[in-house]
């Protein structure tokens, strides 16, 4: 493993190197489950086993045990998670601004159904006009044909 400087990198440097401690960890806690196991498996038997064996047996779990308190410090399972509160407010609250959010609405819908009637209306009033100029101008048509 190279050492590089860590200031633009750090988070990548930090992640990898979590990763590769984690994986000797796991390493070292697989190699000692066997002798875990064996140092267990016999509790009652304690009484024919030399001192050395059993302060040998009691190290060995007591490095277990710190490896995987080091595996968990590294990973930071002992810390409070991070809460993440969502914001909240009272239902009234809610309610109160839906109402507004309604009203709005009402009033756009109000306001463009207002401003499509008027639209509609000079639009009417334009073809009235225009239909009464072209009536109009053949009424003085035929009178000037009946005239002539």
């Amino acid at each position: 493993m190279d050492l590089i400087p860590a200031a633009a990198q750090y988070d990548d440097i930090s992640d990898r190197m979590r990763q590769f401690a984690a994986a000797r960890y796991m390493e070292l806690i697989t190699s000692l489950q066997e002798h875990v196991a064996e140092a267990l498996s016999d509790p009652a038997g304690i009484h024919d086993t030399e001192p050395a064996r059993v302060q040998a047996n009691v190290a060995i779990v007591k490095l277990h045990a710190s490896l995987i308190k080091e595996l968990g410090l590294l990973y930071r399972v002992q810390d409070r998670p991070k809460e993440e509160l969502e914001a909240s407010m009272p239902l009234d609250e809610v309610q109160r601004l839906l109402d507004e959010a309604q009203a709005r609405q009402d009033a756009a819908v109000a306001a463009a159904a207002a401003e499509a009637e008027a639209r509609t209306l000079v639009a009417a009033q334009r073809r009235e006009l225009l239909e009464l100029e072209t009536a109009r101008a053949r009424v003085l048509r035929g009178l000037g044909q009946l005239s002539g």
